[in-house]
């Protein structure tokens, strides 16, 4: 079966995953996005194995990105994924109607062939696998550019709040605590600003007054936790829509120790920090 044919069976069935998009992400089943090229090698196929690594995005939809920013997070995706790796886009905004965490796409990208592999395979199937392998990799790059286009359109600065702790101990019981891959990224597209009933960075003196240690006890005390199961986390979006427009650096050192002692707590590990842009890798 070509990649071709593939897609065209996905296409069929775009109107029952779009039902499961719609869904909770914290009960949605697990599904692959991506269709695989390892059809076309019939029994000779590799056995399945667990992603090496799986890329959660995760999308603030209660700001609006400039164009550079948008097109940094694209450049950060595009850069990391590899063969072999899953890639799942998450996306929140508020607990309103019409405004629920959503999973607009999930899949996993086939590992290429090892040369033992390849030595037993035929010519005519191997021509097969590495074209449909090609397209796959055009398919999935269109795929998560139209999921995260879709994504930033329906942001919205409007919302009356941003349930960031909520959302990440959701997203993180209900999905990224259950993959099986052998390492767990996380880039989450936000400026980071909590503004929940518990904890708010804008209330009480705004960010300037806030109380680490104390804000994490509290966030500890209300269940507002991840379960992050070992993962990374990468910023990108830090403090752009601070009061005023404007954060100082010492009141953007305390966010940053806020949400480094938020993740440690749940059990990963912040490791790039983008004021706006992330300046190294994904890792």
């Amino acid at each position: 079966m070509s990649f071709r044919d593939l897609l065209t069976i996905t296409g069929r069935t775009l109107s029952f995953v779009a039902l499961a998009v719609s869904t909770s992400v914290a009960t949605a089943s697990p599904r692959d996005d991506f269709p695989s090229c390892y059809s076309v090698l019939g029994n000779q196929a590799p056995e399945s194995k667990a992603p090496a690594r799986e890329l959660f995005v995760i999308i603030d939809q209660t700001l609006k990105l400039d164009v550079d920013l948008k097109r940094h997070s694209h450049q950060k995706i595009h850069e990391f994924l590899n063969p072999g790796d899953r890639f799942t886009l998450l996306t929140f905004s508020a607990y309103a109607e019409g405004r629920y965490a959503s999973m607009p796409v999930t899949g996993k990208i086939d590992y290429a062939l090892a040369d033992d592999q390849r030595y037993v395979i035929g010519t005519k199937k191997l021509r097969a696998f590495d074209d449909c392998m090609a397209r796959q990799n055009m398919f999935v790059r269109k795929r998560i550019d139209a999921s995260m286009k879709e994504a930033f359109e329906q942001a919205s600065t409007d919302l009356p709040k941003t349930e960031l702790m909520g959302s990440l101990a959701n997203f993180s019981n209900g999905v990224i605590s259950q993959s099986e891959a052998e390492r767990k990224v996380v880039l989450l597209v936000s400026d980071m600003m909590e503004n929940s009933e518990t904890i708010s960075f804008y209330g009480a003196g705004g960010i300037n007054n806030l109380n680490v240690q104390s804000s994490l006890e509290k966030a500890s005390k209300h269940g507002l936790l991840s379960n992050l199961g070992g993962a990374s986390v990468n910023i990108v979006g830090a403090g752009i829509s601070g009061n005023d427009g404007y954060l100082s650096q010492s009141t953007m050192r305390k966010m940053k120790d806020f949400w480094s002692g938020y993740f440690e707590r749940s059990g990963g590990t912040l490791t790039g920090w983008g004021q706006p842009e992330l300046f190294e890798a994904l890792r």
